[in-house]
């Protein structure tokens, strides 16, 4: 398991290679980008909308989140209290 051998030998010893169409998945998000800023500097009112998008998700997602832990809690509680009826 441990041969005294820097990471980076056993990396280039065992690794794969990249694939030929792999440079499109660095390539594509860097044009998208590039896009993006070119718009936002042509309108931009358009930086305003995106970062209103971005954070009405983040709020969204964080009440929808917050909402399901409140129900898995408030179902776990009932699962776990016991009940004692006194006769």
């Amino acid at each position: 398991m441990f041969t005294r051998e820097p990471i980076f030998i056993r990396f280039q010893r065992y690794g794969q290679r990249f694939s030929t169409g792999t440079w499109w998945m660095v390539m594509a998000p860097g044009l998208v980008l590039t896009l993006f800023a070119l718009a936002i500097l042509i309108w931009p009112e358009l930086l305003a909308y995106m970062v209103a998008s971005v954070l009405l998700f983040a709020g969204i997602s964080l009440s929808v989140w917050g909402w399901s832990m409140r129900q898995a809690e408030r179902r776990q509680n009932r699962s776990t209290t016991v009940r004692y009826d006194v006769f």
